[in-house]
């Protein structure tokens, strides 16, 4: 019989540069991750963070055992699949070691757990991607992470939102313009915190252009790179 479905394996050397591993030819597969709220370029399985990042397990079975016990939490809900994408600002939790995580993007654009508090774990940040209106004429939005909200019109795509966890309301917006605090997720200057100064649009279908400022000096990155933070997000 014809196999049927993909492969539930990558081979290591063609994983996305978002999956911070180091012996990607030291060792030939690793687990794919499924279809879901991240894409395969930004995202990585539940099963390698736990296992080749965090080191909370030593084998993948050691990890399935973990997330069958529901010992792991994304967003304030337990998750057991080892093959989980998860991507930048997940919030992903260990209730019996009090450790908490968000996860965000270095200067080489590899997803980094970073430790957060309890109190930081009950809040999630969220890029607005998508905005659109529904039956009724209410605005829906959609994220980054793939989750969809009702929300007012004065929220636009670019724009960032902070909900709580794990019942996703809208605890704060966060508007895109001059002033804002931002991360840029993707590009040449990925893993900065900015100051955004000036958006300039541009003619012939071409991606908007944002001047902003850094601690080593200002540079112009692509609009879309910039993603919305409060100060929660470190350096």
């Amino acid at each position: 019989m014809a196999k049927r479905g993909l492969s539930k394996h990558i081979k290591r050397i063609a994983v996305s540069k978002a999956v911070p591993i180091t012996d990607k030819k030291a060792k030939k597969w690793m687990i794919r991750p499924s279809p879901g709220p991240h894409s395969r370029k930004y995202s990585m399985p539940l099963a390698v963070l736990l296992r080749d990042v965090l080191r909370v397990a030593k084998t993948a079975q050691e990890a399935q055992k973990i997330l069958s016990a529901g010992l792991v939490t994304i967003d304030g809900k337990i998750k057991k699949s080892v093959r989980l994408p998860v991507g930048l600002m997940d919030v992903v939790s260990f209730a019996k070691l009090d450790k908490n995580y968000r996860l965000s993007v270095d200067w080489k654009g590899r997803l980094v757990p970073k430790e957060i508090s309890k109190e930081e774990a009950s809040s999630k940040i969220l890029r607005v991607t998508g905005k659109t209106t529904v039956r009724g004429g209410k605005i829906a939005l959609s994220f980054h992470d793939g989750k969809t909200m009702i929300a007012d019109n004065n929220v636009n795509v670019g724009d960032s939102v902070i909900i709580s966890l794990p019942k996703t309301q809208i605890k704060k917006h966060l508007k895109r313009g001059k002033g804002s605090l931002c991360l840029v997720w993707e590009g040449k200057h990925v893993g900065s915190i900015v100051t955004l100064k000036e958006l300039t649009e541009r003619k012939g279908g071409k991606p908007s252009e944002a001047l902003v400022n850094h601690k080593d000096g200002d540079f112009i990155t692509i609009a879309n790179y910039l993603f919305v933070v409060d100060d929660s997000i470190k350096q």
